[in-house]
């Protein structure tokens, strides 16, 4: 699949507003009904609160992730995404892989996302992006 399809295009929009701390534009990119499992296994964060709580846990002060997409299949209305997490915590540099799952509406708008990795056991993430967030 090519960026044209819709999934495809909200992934990539998705990772150019994050990395370029477009934080109004990366709102604008989820339903109001959206629906995070973040990290699967977790509890679902849903609606217009879990994508603040998204971007301002992983933004907080002395945090800052990037993203690589390293591939993008996009099928149906989903893309899958084997994502490359490059974050700074503190003074110290970090990475976490992943696959992600974005499901879009007819309209393009991301309505669910599915994270899927391992937790780290050498740093700490955000406790709202581990199992038993609170």
């Amino acid at each position: 699949m090519t960026s044209e399809h819709p999934a495809h295009r909200a992934v990539l929009n998705h990772v150019a507003f994050w990395n370029e701390m477009r934080r109004d534009e990366w709102v604008r990119l989820f339903s109001p009904t959206v629906v995070f499992e973040d990290p699967v296994g977790s509890a679902p964060k849903h609606g217009v609160e879990a994508v603040h709580n998204s971007w301002d846990r992983s933004f907080a002060p002395g945090r800052r992730w990037t993203l690589q997409p390293r591939q993008i299949v996009a099928a149906g209305d989903e893309a899958a995404v084997v994502m490359h997490n490059r974050g700074r915590i503190g003074e110290r540099d970090v990475e976490v892989n992943s696959i992600e799952i974005f499901r879009v509406d007819e309209v393009g708008l991301i309505v669910r996302v599915r994270a899927f990795f391992d937790q780290p056991t050498d740093f700490a993430l955000s406790s709202y992006f581990t199992p038993d967030h609170d």
